[in-house]
Protein backbone atom coordinates (compact mmCIF):
# COMPACT_ATOMS: atom_id res chain seq x y z
CA UNK A 1 0.00 0.00 0.00
CA UNK A 2 1.39 3.63 -1.07
CA UNK A 3 1.35 6.17 1.58
CA UNK A 4 0.87 10.13 0.19
CA UNK A 5 2.29 12.46 2.25
CA UNK A 6 -0.57 14.31 3.83
CA UNK A 7 -1.64 17.50 2.44
CA UNK A 8 -1.27 20.61 4.51
CA UNK A 9 -3.78 22.91 4.32
CA UNK A 10 -4.59 26.80 5.46
CA UNK A 11 -0.71 27.28 5.11
CA UNK A 12 0.24 30.42 3.36
CA UNK A 13 1.09 30.32 -0.49
CA UNK A 14 4.77 31.22 -0.92
CA UNK A 15 4.03 34.22 -3.17
CA UNK A 16 1.99 36.12 -0.38
CA UNK A 17 4.88 35.40 2.06
CA UNK A 18 7.30 36.47 -0.85
CA UNK A 19 5.22 40.21 -0.97
CA UNK A 20 5.06 40.54 3.12
CA UNK A 21 8.98 40.08 2.83
CA UNK A 22 9.47 42.39 -0.09
CA UNK A 23 7.20 44.66 1.96
CA UNK A 24 9.49 44.49 4.79
CA UNK A 25 12.67 44.08 3.57
CA UNK A 26 12.05 47.58 1.15
CA UNK A 27 10.46 49.66 4.09
CA UNK A 28 13.23 49.04 6.64
CA UNK A 29 15.87 49.83 4.03
CA UNK A 30 14.41 53.20 2.68
CA UNK A 31 13.56 53.71 6.35
CA UNK A 32 16.73 53.62 7.83
CA UNK A 33 18.40 55.71 4.56
CA UNK A 34 16.51 58.30 5.21
CA UNK A 35 17.05 58.28 9.06
CA UNK A 36 20.67 58.25 8.82
CA UNK A 37 20.21 61.21 6.13
CA UNK A 38 18.82 63.28 8.22
CA UNK A 39 20.98 62.22 11.85
CA UNK A 40 23.96 63.75 9.17
CA UNK A 41 21.79 66.45 7.83
CA UNK A 42 21.61 67.46 11.74
CA UNK A 43 25.42 67.64 11.94
CA UNK A 44 25.87 69.85 9.39
CA UNK A 45 26.91 72.79 10.68
CA UNK A 46 25.97 75.49 7.58
CA UNK A 47 22.94 76.03 6.01
CA UNK A 48 21.26 73.06 3.74
CA UNK A 49 18.00 75.84 2.77
CA UNK A 50 18.83 79.48 2.76
CA UNK A 51 15.38 80.12 4.59
CA UNK A 52 17.34 77.73 7.71
CA UNK A 53 19.66 81.00 8.21
CA UNK A 54 16.89 83.48 8.73
CA UNK A 55 15.18 81.04 11.32
CA UNK A 56 18.47 80.69 13.37
CA UNK A 57 18.95 84.47 13.69
CA UNK A 58 14.70 84.70 14.27
CA UNK A 59 15.12 82.25 17.10
CA UNK A 60 18.49 83.91 18.54
CA UNK A 61 16.38 87.16 19.03
CA UNK A 62 13.75 84.62 20.71
CA UNK A 63 16.73 83.78 22.99
CA UNK A 64 18.01 87.22 23.99
CA UNK A 65 14.76 88.34 24.72
CA UNK A 66 14.25 90.49 21.51
CA UNK A 67 11.19 90.75 19.53
CA UNK A 68 10.28 89.45 16.48
CA UNK A 69 7.76 91.24 14.65
CA UNK A 70 8.79 94.39 14.14
CA UNK A 71 9.25 97.25 11.69
CA UNK A 72 11.98 95.75 9.03
CA UNK A 73 15.26 97.46 9.20
CA UNK A 74 18.77 96.65 7.90
CA UNK A 75 19.42 94.68 11.35
CA UNK A 76 16.38 92.58 11.25
CA UNK A 77 13.91 91.34 9.42
CA UNK A 78 11.52 88.54 10.50
CA UNK A 79 10.12 86.14 7.98
CA UNK A 80 6.32 85.89 7.29
CA UNK A 81 6.06 82.86 9.64
CA UNK A 82 4.01 82.02 12.66
CA UNK A 83 6.08 82.08 15.94
CA UNK A 84 5.95 78.87 17.60
CA UNK A 85 8.63 77.00 16.07
CA UNK A 86 10.95 79.95 16.46
CA UNK A 87 9.89 80.57 20.47
CA UNK A 88 10.63 76.87 20.39
CA UNK A 89 13.76 77.04 19.25
CA UNK A 90 14.27 80.40 20.89
CA UNK A 91 14.58 78.32 24.45
CA UNK A 92 16.52 75.67 22.75
CA UNK A 93 19.20 77.98 21.78
CA UNK A 94 19.10 80.04 25.13
CA UNK A 95 20.73 76.29 26.65
CA UNK A 96 22.96 75.86 23.64
CA UNK A 97 24.15 79.18 21.66
CA UNK A 98 23.40 79.62 17.93
CA UNK A 99 23.51 76.75 16.29
CA UNK A 100 20.85 75.43 13.24
CA UNK A 101 21.68 71.52 15.15
CA UNK A 102 19.06 72.00 17.79
CA UNK A 103 16.59 73.43 15.44
CA UNK A 104 17.35 70.35 13.29
CA UNK A 105 16.55 68.30 15.72
CA UNK A 106 13.14 69.78 16.40
CA UNK A 107 12.37 69.30 13.19
CA UNK A 108 13.55 65.56 13.05
CA UNK A 109 11.66 64.76 16.57
CA UNK A 110 8.55 66.34 14.94
CA UNK A 111 8.50 64.41 11.77
CA UNK A 112 9.37 61.27 14.04
CA UNK A 113 6.13 62.38 16.20
CA UNK A 114 4.30 62.58 12.56
CA UNK A 115 5.77 58.70 11.55
CA UNK A 116 4.76 57.65 14.88
CA UNK A 117 1.14 59.19 14.56
CA UNK A 118 0.41 57.53 10.98
CA UNK A 119 1.79 54.21 12.65
CA UNK A 120 -0.90 54.39 15.36
CA UNK A 121 -4.03 55.52 12.83
CA UNK A 122 -3.25 52.97 10.57
CA UNK A 123 -3.07 50.39 13.21
CA UNK A 124 -6.65 52.08 15.00
CA UNK A 125 -8.16 51.43 11.48
CA UNK A 126 -6.78 48.40 9.87
CA UNK A 127 -6.01 46.21 13.11
CA UNK A 128 -2.61 45.14 11.29
CA UNK A 129 0.50 45.94 12.29
CA UNK A 130 2.65 45.45 8.66
CA UNK A 131 0.47 47.93 6.68
CA UNK A 132 0.47 50.84 9.86
CA UNK A 133 4.14 50.30 10.06
CA UNK A 134 4.17 50.30 6.55
CA UNK A 135 2.16 53.69 6.50
CA UNK A 136 5.15 55.38 8.76
CA UNK A 137 7.77 54.17 6.77
CA UNK A 138 6.36 55.83 3.81
CA UNK A 139 6.34 58.75 5.28
CA UNK A 140 9.80 58.46 6.53
CA UNK A 141 11.00 57.66 3.34
CA UNK A 142 9.38 60.16 1.28
CA UNK A 143 12.37 62.42 1.71
CA UNK A 144 12.27 63.24 -1.83
CA UNK A 145 8.90 63.61 -2.47
CA UNK A 146 8.90 66.13 -0.26
CA UNK A 147 12.28 68.23 -1.09
CA UNK A 148 14.18 66.98 2.01
CA UNK A 149 11.92 69.70 4.59
CA UNK A 150 11.75 66.62 7.28
CA UNK A 151 14.63 67.62 9.10
CA UNK A 152 15.34 71.62 8.42
CA UNK A 153 15.32 74.29 10.26
CA UNK A 154 11.62 75.30 9.38
CA UNK A 155 8.54 75.20 10.64
CA UNK A 156 6.92 72.55 8.16
CA UNK A 157 7.89 69.31 10.38
CA UNK A 158 6.23 70.31 13.68
CA UNK A 159 3.60 72.11 12.02
CA UNK A 160 2.61 68.46 10.21
CA UNK A 161 2.92 66.65 13.38
CA UNK A 162 0.68 69.27 15.47
CA UNK A 163 -1.78 68.52 12.75
CA UNK A 164 -1.24 65.11 12.61
CA UNK A 165 -2.44 64.94 16.22
CA UNK A 166 -4.89 67.62 16.38
CA UNK A 167 -7.36 65.60 13.54
CA UNK A 168 -6.78 62.44 15.15
CA UNK A 169 -8.42 63.62 18.25
CA UNK A 170 -11.12 65.38 16.21
CA UNK A 171 -11.97 62.06 14.97
CA UNK A 172 -11.52 59.75 18.05
CA UNK A 173 -12.50 61.78 20.80
CA UNK A 174 -15.20 63.75 19.23
CA UNK A 175 -17.83 62.45 21.48
CA UNK A 176 -16.22 63.67 24.52
CA UNK A 177 -15.73 67.47 25.48
CA UNK A 178 -12.30 67.05 26.85
CA UNK A 179 -11.36 65.36 23.82
CA UNK A 180 -12.71 68.49 21.68
CA UNK A 181 -10.78 70.49 23.61
CA UNK A 182 -7.51 68.53 23.02
CA UNK A 183 -8.10 68.78 19.21
CA UNK A 184 -9.04 72.40 19.66
CA UNK A 185 -5.49 73.15 21.28
CA UNK A 186 -3.65 71.00 19.15
CA UNK A 187 -4.57 72.49 15.85
CA UNK A 188 -4.37 76.05 17.16
CA UNK A 189 -0.75 75.10 17.93
CA UNK A 190 -0.72 74.02 14.60
CA UNK A 191 -1.89 77.56 13.51
CA UNK A 192 0.83 79.15 16.03
CA UNK A 193 3.08 77.60 13.83
CA UNK A 194 1.79 77.82 10.41
CA UNK A 195 -1.09 79.86 9.00
CA UNK A 196 -1.96 76.51 6.93
CA UNK A 197 -3.45 75.70 11.07
CA UNK A 198 -6.66 77.89 10.34
CA UNK A 199 -7.66 76.05 7.34
CA UNK A 200 -7.67 72.75 9.03
CA UNK A 201 -9.14 73.84 12.28
CA UNK A 202 -12.10 75.63 10.23
CA UNK A 203 -12.18 72.36 7.98
CA UNK A 204 -12.63 70.55 11.30
CA UNK A 205 -14.86 72.96 12.94
CA UNK A 206 -17.39 72.40 10.11
CA UNK A 207 -16.95 68.27 10.31
CA UNK A 208 -17.83 68.44 14.26
CA UNK A 209 -21.23 70.78 13.85
CA UNK A 210 -22.18 68.66 10.67
CA UNK A 211 -21.48 65.31 12.42
CA UNK A 212 -22.04 66.21 15.99
CA UNK A 213 -24.35 69.00 16.36
CA UNK A 214 -24.79 71.05 18.87
CA UNK A 215 -21.90 69.42 20.77
CA UNK A 216 -19.05 70.70 18.00
CA UNK A 217 -19.80 73.83 19.39
CA UNK A 218 -17.74 72.57 22.10
CA UNK A 219 -13.96 72.42 19.47
CA UNK A 220 -15.40 75.55 17.60
CA UNK A 221 -15.48 77.73 20.84
CA UNK A 222 -12.49 76.58 21.81
CA UNK A 223 -10.45 76.92 18.56
CA UNK A 224 -11.79 80.23 17.66
CA UNK A 225 -10.69 81.08 21.55
CA UNK A 226 -7.33 79.79 21.09
CA UNK A 227 -6.56 81.24 17.65
CA UNK A 228 -8.27 84.65 18.42
CA UNK A 229 -7.09 85.49 21.49
CA UNK A 230 -2.88 84.90 20.77
CA UNK A 231 -3.74 86.79 17.33
CA UNK A 232 -5.09 90.07 19.32
CA UNK A 233 -1.80 89.95 21.55
CA UNK A 234 0.78 89.34 19.34
CA UNK A 235 -0.34 91.91 17.34
CA UNK A 236 -1.17 94.33 19.86
CA UNK A 237 2.23 94.07 20.90
CA UNK A 238 3.68 94.36 17.83
CA UNK A 239 2.24 97.41 16.33
CA UNK A 240 0.14 95.92 13.95
CA UNK A 241 3.62 94.14 12.38
CA UNK A 242 2.40 90.77 13.19
CA UNK A 243 -0.87 90.99 10.97
CA UNK A 244 0.76 92.82 8.45
CA UNK A 245 3.62 89.89 8.01
CA UNK A 246 1.87 86.74 9.05
CA UNK A 247 -1.35 87.60 6.57
CA UNK A 248 -0.52 90.71 4.94
CA UNK A 249 2.78 89.83 3.31
CA UNK A 250 2.37 86.01 3.37
CA UNK A 251 -0.42 86.37 1.06
CA UNK A 252 1.02 88.65 -1.01
CA UNK A 253 2.87 86.35 -3.51
CA UNK A 254 1.58 85.69 -7.02
CA UNK A 255 -0.43 82.60 -8.03
CA UNK A 256 0.53 80.86 -10.74
CA UNK A 257 -2.39 78.30 -11.85
CA UNK A 258 -0.26 76.19 -14.40
CA UNK A 259 2.18 75.55 -11.52
CA UNK A 260 -1.33 74.31 -9.42
CA UNK A 261 -1.60 71.73 -12.59
CA UNK A 262 1.58 70.89 -12.47
CA UNK A 263 1.38 69.30 -8.98
CA UNK A 264 -1.60 67.89 -9.27
CA UNK A 265 -0.50 65.78 -12.43
CA UNK A 266 3.20 65.44 -11.51
CA UNK A 267 3.59 65.37 -8.03
CA UNK A 268 -0.24 64.16 -6.44
CA UNK A 269 -0.62 61.47 -9.41
CA UNK A 270 2.75 60.74 -10.13
CA UNK A 271 5.48 60.99 -7.03
CA UNK A 272 2.22 60.04 -4.80
CA UNK A 273 1.08 58.50 -7.97
CA UNK A 274 0.12 54.57 -5.70
CA UNK A 275 -1.32 56.29 -2.94
CA UNK A 276 -3.98 58.67 -4.57
CA UNK A 277 -4.95 55.79 -6.84
CA UNK A 278 -5.22 54.14 -3.47
CA UNK A 279 -7.18 57.11 -2.43
CA UNK A 280 -9.52 57.84 -4.88
CA UNK A 281 -10.19 53.46 -4.68
CA UNK A 282 -11.23 54.43 -1.33
CA UNK A 283 -13.35 57.22 -1.68
CA UNK A 284 -15.20 55.13 -4.60
CA UNK A 285 -15.35 52.16 -2.52
CA UNK A 286 -16.97 54.78 0.53
CA UNK A 287 -19.52 56.61 -1.45
CA UNK A 288 -20.63 53.20 -3.37
CA UNK A 289 -21.38 51.65 -0.08
CA UNK A 290 -22.03 54.59 2.43
CA UNK A 291 -23.48 57.10 0.27
CA UNK A 292 -24.27 60.36 1.69
CA UNK A 293 -23.06 59.24 5.01
CA UNK A 294 -19.21 58.34 3.58
CA UNK A 295 -17.79 61.35 5.74
CA UNK A 296 -19.66 59.83 8.93
CA UNK A 297 -18.64 56.47 8.61
CA UNK A 298 -14.64 57.28 7.31
CA UNK A 299 -14.23 61.34 8.31
CA UNK A 300 -10.17 60.85 7.13
CA UNK A 301 -11.57 61.00 3.48
CA UNK A 302 -12.32 64.62 3.99
CA UNK A 303 -9.03 65.56 5.63
CA UNK A 304 -7.32 63.70 2.88
CA UNK A 305 -9.14 65.66 0.20
CA UNK A 306 -8.30 69.05 2.73
CA UNK A 307 -4.94 68.02 2.29
CA UNK A 308 -4.41 67.62 -1.02
CA UNK A 309 -6.46 70.94 -1.70
CA UNK A 310 -3.97 72.55 0.81
CA UNK A 311 -0.90 70.68 -1.12
CA UNK A 312 -1.83 72.02 -4.65
CA UNK A 313 -2.51 75.83 -3.93
CA UNK A 314 0.68 75.91 -1.86
CA UNK A 315 2.23 74.92 -4.68
CA UNK A 316 0.93 77.35 -7.06
CA UNK A 317 1.58 80.69 -5.41
CA UNK A 318 5.51 81.33 -6.19
CA UNK A 319 7.30 80.62 -4.21
CA UNK A 320 5.64 77.79 -3.33
CA UNK A 321 8.73 74.96 -2.60
CA UNK A 322 8.27 70.81 -1.77
CA UNK A 323 7.32 71.37 1.75
CA UNK A 324 3.89 72.19 0.55
CA UNK A 325 3.56 68.97 -0.44
CA UNK A 326 4.31 67.64 3.09
CA UNK A 327 0.58 68.20 3.90
CA UNK A 328 -0.70 66.00 1.19
CA UNK A 329 2.00 63.03 1.41
CA UNK A 330 1.56 62.93 5.49
CA UNK A 331 -2.27 61.99 4.94
CA UNK A 332 -2.36 60.00 2.16
CA UNK A 333 -0.09 57.63 3.79
CA UNK A 334 -2.95 56.57 6.25
CA UNK A 335 -4.24 55.20 2.60
CA UNK A 336 -3.41 51.68 2.36
CA UNK A 337 -4.44 51.39 5.81
CA UNK A 338 -7.74 53.07 5.38
CA UNK A 339 -8.02 50.47 2.37
CA UNK A 340 -7.48 47.62 4.12
CA UNK A 341 -10.35 48.39 6.53
CA UNK A 342 -12.93 48.45 3.65
CA UNK A 343 -11.50 46.28 1.55
CA UNK A 344 -11.25 43.45 4.76
CA UNK A 345 -14.93 43.66 5.62
CA UNK A 346 -16.01 42.52 2.41
CA UNK A 347 -13.58 40.09 0.72
CA UNK A 348 -11.84 37.16 2.89
CA UNK A 349 -9.95 36.71 -0.42
CA UNK A 350 -5.77 36.04 0.84
CA UNK A 351 -4.83 38.09 -2.22
CA UNK A 352 -6.24 40.91 -1.76
CA UNK A 353 -3.89 42.02 1.15
CA UNK A 354 -0.80 41.28 -0.74
CA UNK A 355 -1.82 43.02 -3.37
CA UNK A 356 -1.89 46.33 -0.81
CA UNK A 357 1.72 45.27 0.20
CA UNK A 358 2.80 45.55 -3.76
CA UNK A 359 1.09 48.55 -4.26
CA UNK A 360 3.13 50.02 -1.28
CA UNK A 361 6.03 48.43 -2.29
CA UNK A 362 5.33 50.63 -5.32
CA UNK A 363 4.67 53.76 -3.57
CA UNK A 364 8.14 53.32 -1.82
CA UNK A 365 9.52 52.84 -5.46
CA UNK A 366 8.20 56.53 -6.14
CA UNK A 367 9.82 57.76 -3.48
CA UNK A 368 12.91 57.12 -5.19
CA UNK A 369 12.30 58.62 -8.38
CA UNK A 370 9.40 59.69 -10.65
CA UNK A 371 8.59 58.78 -13.91
CA UNK A 372 5.92 60.87 -14.58
CA UNK A 373 7.54 64.42 -13.34
CA UNK A 374 10.51 63.40 -15.34
CA UNK A 375 8.38 63.09 -18.08
CA UNK A 376 6.64 66.42 -17.83
CA UNK A 377 9.28 68.86 -16.39
CA UNK A 378 12.78 67.01 -16.22
CA UNK A 379 14.63 68.05 -13.27
CA UNK A 380 18.48 67.57 -12.53
CA UNK A 381 19.00 64.80 -9.59
CA UNK A 382 19.11 66.41 -5.95
CA UNK A 383 20.88 65.56 -3.44
CA UNK A 384 20.46 65.78 -0.17
CA UNK A 385 23.47 64.56 1.99
CA UNK A 386 26.31 67.59 3.09
CA UNK A 387 30.22 66.53 1.88
CA UNK A 388 33.31 66.54 3.90
CA UNK A 389 34.16 68.90 0.63
CA UNK A 390 31.10 71.42 1.50
CA UNK A 391 32.18 71.10 5.39
CA UNK A 392 35.96 71.97 4.37
CA UNK A 393 34.36 75.09 2.00
CA UNK A 394 32.09 76.53 4.81
CA UNK A 395 35.24 76.58 7.15
CA UNK A 396 37.02 77.89 4.75
CA UNK A 397 34.57 80.43 3.98
CA UNK A 398 34.15 81.42 8.49
CA UNK A 399 37.87 81.75 8.20
CA UNK A 400 38.00 83.96 5.66
CA UNK A 401 34.94 86.00 7.41
CA UNK A 402 37.09 86.33 10.49
CA UNK A 403 40.32 87.58 9.16
CA UNK A 404 38.36 90.26 7.54
CA UNK A 405 38.80 93.77 9.25
CA UNK A 406 35.85 95.06 10.17
CA UNK A 407 32.04 94.38 9.55
CA UNK A 408 31.13 91.81 6.94
CA UNK A 409 27.33 92.10 5.08
CA UNK A 410 26.77 88.28 3.92
CA UNK A 411 23.23 89.19 2.29
CA UNK A 412 21.97 86.00 2.41
CA UNK A 413 23.59 84.35 5.36
CA UNK A 414 23.43 86.51 8.57
CA UNK A 415 24.61 83.72 10.94
CA UNK A 416 27.94 83.17 9.01
CA UNK A 417 28.62 86.50 10.08
CA UNK A 418 27.67 85.90 13.31
CA UNK A 419 29.70 82.62 13.16
CA UNK A 420 33.01 84.46 12.21
CA UNK A 421 31.95 87.07 15.25
CA UNK A 422 30.79 89.91 13.26
CA UNK A 423 27.29 91.47 14.01
CA UNK A 424 24.97 89.80 11.43
CA UNK A 425 22.05 92.01 9.57
CA UNK A 426 18.93 91.23 8.36
CA UNK A 427 18.50 88.58 6.01
CA UNK A 428 18.50 89.63 2.55
CA UNK A 429 15.19 87.57 1.42
CA UNK A 430 13.51 88.41 4.68
CA UNK A 431 13.87 91.38 4.05
CA UNK A 432 13.12 91.70 0.41
CA UNK A 433 9.76 90.19 1.61
CA UNK A 434 9.26 92.55 4.34
CA UNK A 435 9.22 95.30 1.85
CA UNK A 436 6.44 94.03 0.30
CA UNK A 437 8.33 91.76 -2.34
CA UNK A 438 10.68 95.03 -2.94
CA UNK A 439 8.53 97.33 -3.40
CA UNK A 440 8.57 99.52 -1.07
CA UNK A 441 12.61 101.58 -0.52
CA UNK A 442 15.45 99.80 1.22
CA UNK A 443 15.29 100.99 5.16
CA UNK A 444 17.65 103.86 5.95
CA UNK A 445 19.95 102.31 8.06
CA UNK A 446 21.37 99.96 5.54
CA UNK A 447 21.18 102.49 2.81
CA UNK A 448 23.56 105.13 5.55
CA UNK A 449 26.05 102.24 6.17
CA UNK A 450 26.42 101.19 2.41
CA UNK A 451 26.72 105.10 1.51
CA UNK A 452 29.21 105.08 4.11
CA UNK A 453 31.04 102.39 3.33
CA UNK A 454 31.19 100.78 6.86
CA UNK A 455 31.31 97.43 5.73
CA UNK A 456 35.04 95.61 5.12
CA UNK A 457 32.93 93.40 2.35
CA UNK A 458 29.66 92.72 0.85
CA UNK A 459 29.35 89.03 0.05
CA UNK A 460 26.51 88.21 -2.45
CA UNK A 461 25.04 84.58 -3.57
CA UNK A 462 23.86 87.01 -6.93
CA UNK A 463 20.51 84.90 -6.11
CA UNK A 464 17.40 85.97 -7.94
CA UNK A 465 14.80 88.28 -6.69
CA UNK A 466 16.98 89.17 -3.55
CA UNK A 467 20.23 90.08 -4.55
CA UNK A 468 19.91 91.16 -8.05
CA UNK A 469 16.94 93.55 -6.82
CA UNK A 470 17.90 96.64 -9.27
CA UNK A 471 17.96 99.09 -6.28
CA UNK A 472 20.17 97.00 -4.07
CA UNK A 473 22.35 96.61 -6.96
CA UNK A 474 22.18 100.50 -7.80
CA UNK A 475 23.29 101.31 -4.03
CA UNK A 476 25.72 98.40 -3.53
CA UNK A 477 27.81 99.33 -7.10
CA UNK A 478 27.64 102.72 -6.45
CA UNK A 479 29.85 102.66 -3.20
CA UNK A 480 31.72 99.25 -3.40
CA UNK A 481 33.10 97.13 -6.69
CA UNK A 482 33.52 93.49 -7.25
CA UNK A 483 37.22 92.04 -5.17
CA UNK A 484 36.68 88.38 -6.44
CA UNK A 485 34.63 85.44 -7.59
CA UNK A 486 34.15 82.69 -4.88
CA UNK A 487 35.20 79.31 -6.36
CA UNK A 488 32.47 76.33 -5.22
CA UNK A 489 35.66 75.05 -2.64
CA UNK A 490 35.60 78.80 -0.92
CA UNK A 491 31.91 78.47 -0.02
CA UNK A 492 29.31 76.26 0.44
CA UNK A 493 26.27 76.06 -1.66
CA UNK A 494 23.03 74.89 -0.39
CA UNK A 495 20.99 71.19 -1.22
CA UNK A 496 17.45 72.70 -0.73
CA UNK A 497 15.07 75.19 -2.82
CA UNK A 498 16.46 77.53 -4.16
CA UNK A 499 20.42 76.37 -4.65
CA UNK A 500 22.72 79.23 -3.52
CA UNK A 501 26.23 79.97 -2.14
CA UNK A 502 28.04 82.88 -1.60
CA UNK A 503 29.55 84.29 -4.87
CA UNK A 504 31.19 87.55 -5.08
CA UNK A 505 33.49 89.88 -2.81
CA UNK A 506 32.33 93.59 -2.68
CA UNK A 507 35.19 95.73 -1.18
CA UNK A 508 34.23 99.82 -0.68
CA UNK A 509 35.54 101.65 -3.83
CA UNK A 510 38.63 103.47 -3.07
Amino acid sequence: MTTHPRRVTGTTPLPVVATRWTLIVVATALTVSALVTAVLRVSYPFDIDFIEDGMLMQAWRVANGLPIYVEPSGAFAPHVYMPLYTWLGGLLLAVTGPSLAPLRLLSLAATLVSAGLITWIGRRESDTWLIAVAGGALYLAGYRIVGGWYDLARVDALFMALTLAGLAAVIYWRRSAVGQLAAALLLALAYLTKQNGLYFGVIAAGYLLATEGRRGLVFTGAFAFLVAVPTALLNAASQGWFMTYVFGIALASPTEWQRALYSLGAEIFGDMGVLAALFVALAAILLVRYRQFALREQPWLLFIAAAILASVLGRASVGGARNQLMQAYALLCLTPALLWRELSRRSANRWVRPALELAVVAQLCLTLVSPVGRLIEPAPAQRYLPTAAMREAGERFIAHLSATPGDVLVLLHPYYALKAGKEPAAQIQALWHARWRGREPLPADLVSRIENREYAEIISDESPYFETEPALVALIEANYVPLRQLAPQDAPATLNGLLVRPQIIYVPRP
